[in-house]
């Protein structure tokens, strides 16, 4: 069973040496710097995702201060070693059961990703998330390059 704990001085190490896979990382900024993120932002709620009682990814998330109606998954991975069981869409449907629970009122999660995240993509279409036709520019991880994602809505 997928649960979500916050994370803190007892899970950190462990949090922080979760991996990617090298295909992978160009997508997503590592965990040590949406920590560092999140102590400077008390908005962001960081949370390991466990699978019984073995950590196997982390999530990041906030209420946009201009619409508290829902949730902006900023990043949700697997380790690397974690892939390939299924886990990966168990952690996303668990995340907005997850969501709904934890905030009753919310209407919607919103996540963005890039263009060339196939899997991410495919992932989120299937789950129902709807692209709302925004796109958003960023910077590419590890990188200065500015490149653009697509937004999308996950509506309850």
């Amino acid at each position: 069973m997928i649960r979500f704990e916050k994370v803190t001085m007892e899970n950190f190490e462990e949090v922080i040496g979760l991996k990617l896979k090298e295909d992978q990382v160009e997508f997503l900024e590592s965990n040590l710097y949406s920590l560092a993120e999140a102590k400077v932002n008390e908005a962001l709620e960081p949370r390991g995702i466990y699978y019984n009682e073995e950590l196997i990814g982390f999530m990041l998330y906030y209420f946009k201060e201009d619409n508290p109606d829902y949730v902006y998954l900023k990043r949700i991975m697997l380790d690397e070693k974690f892939q390939g069981r299924g886990w990966g869409r168990e952690a996303m449907e668990e995340s907005i059961a997850f969501f709904k629970r934890e905030y009753p009122t919310i209407g919607a999660v919103e996540l963005m990703h890039y263009f060339d995240n196939e899997g991410g993509e495919s992932l989120y279409i299937s789950l129902g998330f709807e692209e709302t036709g925004e796109v958003r520019e960023t910077v590419r991880p590890g990188t200065d390059i500015v490149d653009k994602e697509r937004v999308r809505r996950y509506f309850y």
